[in-house]
């Protein structure tokens, strides 16, 4: 990509602005790496185990069979925690809430390209 990027700005004369050479984005890249390394070690950070997602998700398994089991029963225990839930821990989930909409629709606008509606790439219809 950058040789001919080089070729055509050479044949044409112009200056290519905003093209720089892949070392710079190696060197950057290491220096991430290492960066991530040290975190890693520092922190004692570790990959989950096995027995740690099998214990995740046959909790969930079994929390969607109790709920397919008996809704009511779930939704009971959903207000009886919000009952019992102090005013700063609803603050803080309905704040985890707030962040994950936000960056779901922060996705949607990255996929479509636009921030309202969906770019139409076909043939414009006319209206008689």
């Amino acid at each position: 990509m950058f040789a001919r990027q080089a070729t055509k700005t050479a044949r044409s004369g112009i200056r290519s602005v905003g093209v720089r050479p892949i070392s710079q984005y190696v060197a950057k890249a290491s220096v991430t790496v290492e960066l991530g390394k040290q975190i890693y070690v520092r922190e004692g950070l570790a990959p989950p185990a096995v027995s740690d997602f099998q214990k995740v998700y046959s909790d969930l398994y079994k929390k969607a069979f109790e709920f397919s089991g008996n809704p009511k029963a779930s939704a009971d225990q959903l207000i009886n925690f919000t009952k019992s839930s102090s005013k700063d821990e609803l603050l803080r989930y309905g704040a985890y809430f707030i962040q994950i909409i936000g960056l779901f629709s922060l996705g949607e606008i990255i996929g479509r390209r636009q921030v309202v509606g969906y770019p139409s790439f076909g043939p414009k219809e006319h209206h008689h």
